[in-house]
């Protein structure tokens, strides 16, 4: 937000410099991110003189050239080079001399400098209005009365108006900061100094143009007021209310508009001019649309009406959207001669729901959404008819209609003394309290003692709850006054053994000691990242944020995809990622909520260097550190496979993410492995005999599975087996298509002896009878 800090003196001056402002309201809360010196011209006419061309004749090597001698006013004649079709001796002219930035409406600025043009000397430059920012005309010279003095500054001749712009990040909760007179309440209360709004003059509210309004939805729209103002004059503004506008970076467009404008960002207050003449019946009707409805807005779009948008209406159709967007048939133009002004307060999450279907972000809708001040409807809107007899002419035509059915009530919040002092861990005196207080425009209802009944009016819609009003307390009173003790109280928390948390942590610990990195990510994401079958399951939101963020995630790949990608467009090339996290589907007349773990990886398995392989980070690596998860939480080895799922990442979804290079991701149940865990961990000793190691070499169809050979081994070995391991895998000739060579290592142990030969020999023959007979192998004797 745009703050204009001449605007802001003029609602209350504080005894204190620019920075010490600044500084007061980030340390409240409002971050000041950018402070700007500005002009309400680019460049304020710096350096810009009234020149007097005593001489103008014609270049003798160029004929659209003239050399011009020129009177700035310091005692010596400018020559100066001139191309413009209307210069003439004896106008009063704008020169920029030698060393002067000028900054053109288009393109950069830039620094006149001495010359020589077709071989003649050139000591500045005559200006036309485009190219010093003062107009877009540049069919000439920009001729200046002859009563200009020469040699004055140009930028007193046109009244520039310097200021300073201060732009604040305002948070989402403080919708009451979002305009000037806001952050002079704001000042207000971490000052003491009183804040001023504008006076207004009295008018005589009665003629025969009155708007009937029939409010049919009054949960969307508690209180719409307006008023009609006949015979005005739509034409340019005055300079002060440009320049204040333009202060804020915004663009003047016509006296009715910009007051409109001004009154937004003086009070937060939005309002809107309807042309008085093209409100059917005279009536205004405040309703959801009905089907089938339309309206052509002001950027001349068709928009298709739904049920949950509130329409401003009147007796046949609808004008505008409700705290969002006008409509181009009722708008105000340059014929428009009656006006009716609209004021009033919408419901936050209807106007919200209505600007992010349609993707309007207007000033309206940003401060509709953040909840404005139901009180200042009235007063904006006799603010904006003061401008607008003053600025437009005309006269008021109706009385002021105000349908307010159920007044919006101040919040009743009671507070402790001795908790608020807990709640800070410094005693804040009582007195300083009440001052707080009421520079924040609370009210005291009731004082009793240590505990205080407070009325917080409706435009802190933010501040709801006992804790808030403690906040605010200590936000006011700063948190720089609080002591740093010398001892910090701490009273440390203990996970229970084997508990969820205390069993995630241990395996987040495991997997952050191997190399990856947690990540913890939105709940919110893309419907598009799920086919349509996918979509019949997920859980909508409402009101979201964004498109990006519009159901919630039912898995948690995407969210991991989406972390890879933004790691890859920053040149990180070696990932390995882990998030434990839940997601969220409809299922029959319900909804589910399941914890997974999601690990993914991508790139290779070490960073590159001499010492170490190249290799690329395969499934299998994936897979090795899910067993050992497994094996860490004493999980029986008949459940690893129902608890693990490899991810299918195909090129369509990597082309979704902008993914280019290979991922692989597999998921675990967490919560199933919770419910498999078992505490009960059994112990061996360290082997006293041999282990006797036995290799077979066989080949098999491509189609035989891992866990058969593991089955068959693990029942002809029995007990004795005490790992199995495959080093070495071959495909190809001379091997059939279909066929596949593995090399696998058995390990034989016998807890009471060593074994011998003649029985290792014997079990490996049976076993290789067994592959032979199960499998059909090949064994490679």
């Amino acid at each position: 937000m745009k703050i204009s800090y001449n605007w802001l003196k003029s609602l209350i001056q504080v005894p204190l410099s620019l920075e010490e402002v600044c500084d007061k309201l980030t340390m409240s809360g409002l971050e000041v991110e950018h402070v700007i010196e500005t002009s309400t011209i680019p460049g304020g006419l710096k350096g810009l003189v009234v020149g007097h061309i005593v001489e103008a004749e014609k270049h003798p090597n160029a004929d659209r050239l003239k050399l011009t001698k020129v009177d700035t006013g310091n005692g010596e004649l400018l020559d100066i080079v001139c191309g413009a079709p209307n210069v003439e001796t004896g106008q009063k002219v704008i020169v920029a001399p030698v060393g002067t930035t000028i900054y053109p409406i288009a393109g950069e600025p830039f620094t006149i400098k001495k010359a020589k043009i077709r071989g003649e000397r050139s000591e500045g430059m005559l200006c036309a209005e485009d190219e010093i920012g003062l107009g877009e005309s540049h069919e000439g010279l920009k001729i200046l009365p002859e009563t200009a003095k020469v040699g004055t500054s140009v930028a007193e001749l046109f009244e520039v108006e310097s200021d300073t712009q201060i732009e604040i990040a305002i948070i989402p909760n403080r919708g009451d900061a979002v305009s000037h007179l806001g952050v002079a309440r704001e000042l207000q209360a971490l000052t003491g100094t009183r804040y001023r709004l504008p006076g207004l003059s009295t008018f005589d509210a009665r003629g025969p143009m009155r708007v009937d309004v029939e409010i049919k939805s009054p949960e969307a729209c508690p209180r719409y007021a307006g008023i009609s103002i006949s015979g005005v004059e739509v034409k340019e503004s005055p300079n002060w209310l440009k320049n204040r506008l333009l202060s804020i970076g915004l663009k003047p467009i016509n006296n009715l508009v910009d007051i409109t404008n001004y009154i937004l960002h003086e009070t937060g207050q939005p309002l809107h001019a309807f042309d008085l003449d093209k409100i059917e019946g005279r009536k205004i009707v405040v309703r959801y649309a009905e089907e089938g409805e339309k309206l052509t807005t002001l950027d001349e779009e068709e928009r298709k009406l739904e049920d949950f948008n509130l329409m401003i209406c009147d007796q046949s159709r609808p004008m505008a959207f409700g705290g969002v967007f006008g409509g181009l048939d009722s708008g105000v133009t340059e014929r428009t001669r009656n006006v009716f002004i609209e004021s009033a307060y919408f419901n936050p999450a209807v106007v919200r729901k209505t600007a992010k279907h349609f993707g309007l972000n207007t000033d309206a809708s940003y401060r509709f959404e953040r909840g404005t001040d139901p009180n200042m409807v009235e007063y904006a809107l006799k603010r904006a008819v003061h401008l607008i007899l003053d600025l437009a002419g005309g006269e008021v035509a109706s009385e002021l209609v105000d349908v307010y059915p159920n007044p919006i009530p101040d919040h009743e919040v009671s507070i402790s003394l001795e908790q608020l002092n807990k709640f800070c861990g410094h005693e804040i005196p009582k007195d300083d309290v009440i001052s707080i207080l009421q520079n924040l425009e609370i009210k005291i209802a009731a004082n009793n003692g240590d505990n205080l009944m407070l009325r917080v009016p409706p435009y802190r819609s933010d501040v709801l709850r006992t804790v808030d009003i403690y906040e605010e307390i200590l936000r006011v009173y700063g948190f720089d006054k609080i002591p740093i003790p010398d001892k910090v109280n701490y009273v440390p928390s203990v996970i229970e053994k084997n508990s969820p948390s205390h069993l995630q942590q241990k395996i987040s610990n495991y997997l952050a000691d191997l190399g990856l990195n947690e990540i913890i990510s939105n709940s919110l994401t893309a419907a598009d990242y799920y086919n349509e079958k996918e979509q019949e399951r997920a859980i909508e939101l409402l009101n979201p944020l964004s498109s990006d963020m519009g159901i919630m995630r039912m898995n948690l790949l995407h969210s991991s995809l989406e972390s890879i990608a933004y790691n890859l467009n920053r040149k990180n090339l070696n990932l390995k990622f882990f998030e434990f996290g839940k997601v969220y589907f409809k299922k029959d007349n319900g909804f589910v909520e399941h914890k997974y773990l999601q690990i993914t990886a991508t790139g290779k398995t070490e960073p590159e260097h001499w010492s170490t392989g190249k290799d690329q980070i395969a499934l299998q690596h994936l897979l090795g550190i899910a067993e050992n998860i497994f094996k860490k939480l004493n999980i029986p080895e008949k459940k690893h496979k129902s608890l693990v799922r490899v991810e299918d990442i195909d090129a369509k979804t990597l082309k979704k993410h902008q993914i280019k290079q290979e991922v692989h991701s597999i998921c675990i149940d967490w919560q199933a492995c919770l419910n498999h865990f078992s505490a009960n961990f059994t112990l061996e000793d360290i082997p006293k005999f041999p282990v006797v190691r036995r290799d077979v070499s066989l080949v098999t169809d491509n189609q035989i599975a891992w866990s058969e050979i593991e089955q068959i081994s693990k029942k002809t070995f029995k007990n004795y087996l005490r790992d199995i391991q495959v080093f070495d895998l071959y495909e190809g000739k001379p091997l059939a298509a279909n066929e596949k060579s593995l090399s696998i290592a058995f390990y034989l142990y016998h807890p009471e002896r060593t074994m011998k030969d003649e029985e290792t020999d014997k079990m490996m023959e049976q076993l290789m009878a067994q592959f032979e007979s199960q499998l059909n192998a090949k064994i490679r004797r």
